[in-house]
């Protein structure tokens, strides 16, 4: 069995610019919006599409997708119906980010995985709506000294797995190059160049382009598996730690960063999310 991993995000969606961000915001969360459910669900259903059909047209036999934007809320970004009926998601509850849950679901050794609708991280130049999992209060997070976004815990997450292909806003090649130096790098929009396709254009674009990626899978790459993780978290202004007594980690706090170490990715990721319990305010 061929088993292809699929990681969604929506910021780097075909379609989606400053000018419509609002097709953004998940109606859950956004209720007085409606640009999510009669647009923003469109651009990047249209974009999964065209992977999942590239990816079952190349023999791939089995597709895991996890559909992480705004993550917590029920119903998913990718309009699931529309999809061939090979493409399973991932069982979470609302959708949560648990990475463990998800490694633990797919095979040991899946055949690839490929990133779309992907943004890049907090602080890059010429990016749509860039930011780090959460920011603020987020300023960088770093595991073993990658400065990390959604790409990278994907990735990482799936350390030892062919990466085969980023998609998503040309800013967030960048992140993806620096896991994968052979990834292929889709671009579905760039602000540098002022290029703004509709999901229409760009979706022949992605299925020709992730056919290519997998004709060529004999020259992909991993990101290997690491003997320890060391990771960083730092916040953005305006926050700080409310600095524990005791942790059950190794690891410290600073102020505005915490540092811990793990054997295993998983670990490494749930720690991420246990730490964030610290997160306040500063005081002025």
């Amino acid at each position: 069995m061929k088993q292809l991993i699929v990681i969604a995000d929506m910021e780097g969606a075909s379609g989606i610019f400053e000018s419509n961000q609002a097709a953004l915001y998940h109606e859950e969360l956004f209720p007085d919006h409606n640009a999510w459910r009669n647009y923003g669900r469109k651009c990047i259903t249209s974009d999964v599409l065209a992977v999942c059909r590239a990816a079952r047209d190349m023999g791939i036999d089995d597709i895991l997708l996890y559909d992480m934007h705004f993550a917590g809320c029920r119903e998913s970004n990718i309009e699931l119906e529309k999809l061939p009926a090979l493409v399973r998601t991932f069982d979470l509850t609302n959708r949560e980010c648990w990475w463990s849950r998800i490694r633990g679901q797919a095979a040991a050794e899946p055949y690839g995985i490929i990133t779309v609708g992907q943004h890049a991280r907090n602080g890059e130049p010429d990016a749509y709506f860039p930011h780090t999992i959460h920011t603020p209060p987020i300023e960088s997070f770093y595991i073993n000294g990658h400065h990390v976004a959604e790409i990278g815990t994907a990735v990482m997450c799936f350390s030892d797995v062919p990466y085969l292909a980023n998609i998503g806003c040309a800013a967030s090649h960048k992140e993806a190059l620096e896991l994968s130096p052979d990834v292929s790098c889709i671009s579905v929009k760039d602000k540098a160049k002022k290029w703004e396709p509709s999901f229409d254009e760009t979706y022949p674009l992605i299925y020709h382009e992730t056919i290519r990626a997998l004709k060529d899978y004999s020259r992909k790459s991993a990101y290997p598996s690491q003997s320890a993780y060391l990771c960083e978290l730092n916040l953005s202004a305006d926050f700080c730690f409310a600095i524990p007594k005791t942790f059950p980690f190794k690891g410290s706090f600073e102020e505005r960063t915490v540092r811990w170490e793990a054997h295993d990715i998983e670990t490494a990721l749930s720690l991420f999310w246990y730490v964030q319990a610290y997160f306040q305010k500063c005081k002025p």
